[in-house]
């Protein structure tokens, strides 16, 4: 939060709210939060947890297309190397619950319904947890849920299903 110059006398802030404040595009944060993200990634195994679980709030809230925010092509370059490579894992992880969805016939949902929404505090909410695809479906935390229980597999963040 401090690298991203956000307060923290408050205390902590959640993990989507960071998302949120820093794609904003008049912010100058997100060089800073990647930065940390990146440092987060070569600590101990929850730093790198908390790191991959900003990461995706970023690709999703990125993914809705909003004038307002940060673009997935305007972050890209701003990756260090460890934020690359958890950048590709966590893509791998939303394309394999999308590929399964339409595999199983699970019709998705129009991401629409995402872009509409005007409420600054329900778009933290909602939109770190999903994901809009280019073909205008989106994929959410329900559809994740359903590919975990059948196939095992989690998000990269979550780590393995206990036995």
């Amino acid at each position: 939060m401090a690298a991203a110059g956000l307060p923290t006398a408050g205390g902590e802030i959640p993990v989507p709210d960071v998302v949120m404040e820093v794609l904003r595009r008049q912010g100058g944060r997100i060089a800073p939060a990647l930065a940390a993200a990146e440092d987060l990634l070569g600590g101990d195994e929850v730093a790198q947890r908390e790191a991959l679980r900003f990461i995706e709030g970023l690709q999703n809230a990125a993914s809705h297309g909003s004038a307002d925010l940060l673009s997935t092509d305007e972050l890209l370059p701003l990756r260090g190397p460890r934020t690359i490579e958890a950048w590709a894992a966590i893509e791998r992880f939303w394309a394999a619950v999308v590929a399964w969805c339409d595999e199983q016939g699970h019709e998705l949902d129009s991401s629409e319904s995402l872009r509409v929404v005007q409420n600054p505090r329900l778009r933290e909410i909602l939109w770190p947890g999903c994901r809009s695809l280019p073909d205008g479906r989106r994929v959410q935390l329900a559809e994740v849920l359903r590919y975990e229980l059948a196939t095992g597999e989690s998000m990269a963040w979550l780590g393995p299903h206990p036995a």
